[in-house]
């Protein structure tokens, strides 16, 4: 018997959000992870901090702490904003480093009972999380 996957935005990435948010280039946001708290993660877009729930925050930590992960000018996890309340991780294969023009294949998400959970791309692969913000004070 299979689980129920939720897709509700901060749960899991739905594969038609995956191909989605990975075709809207034009709609990328550069953010910064600030912090990562049990089902809650803090993103810093332009010069203001906002939280949004985020399911699979074990994940998370787990791209982000295999040190693959492109960095920004300031030395920060490299991070973008998607439409379709994903968020999108690059990372590196192990002994690669994440190509600065890393082609990105829309059609192709990895699953796991359903949900998407990466793209792969020269080198590396795009992992995905869903997000939503989080309007609770």
């Amino acid at each position: 018997m299979s689980k129920e996957i939720n897709y509700t935005p901060g749960h899991s990435v739905h594969f038609i959000q995956a191909r989605k948010a990975l075709e809207a280039l034009g709609q990328w946001r550069r953010v910064t992870i600030i912090n990562i708290e049990e089902g809650v993660i803090t993103l810093q877009i332009g010069d203001r901090g906002e939280n949004y729930i985020c399911s699979d925050t074990t994940r998370l930590r787990e791209v982000l702490d295999t040190g693959r992960v492109p960095l920004n000018q300031q030395g920060e996890h490299f991070a973008i904003i998607a439409p379709h309340n994903v968020l999108i991780i690059p990372c590196a294969d192990e002994g690669k480093v994440f190509p600065a023009a890393a082609g990105i294949n829309s059609t192709v998400s990895y699953l796991d009972e359903g949900a998407a959970l990466w793209s792969p791309t020269t080198d590396g692969a795009w992992h995905l999380f869903s997000v939503a913000l989080n309007t609770q004070p």
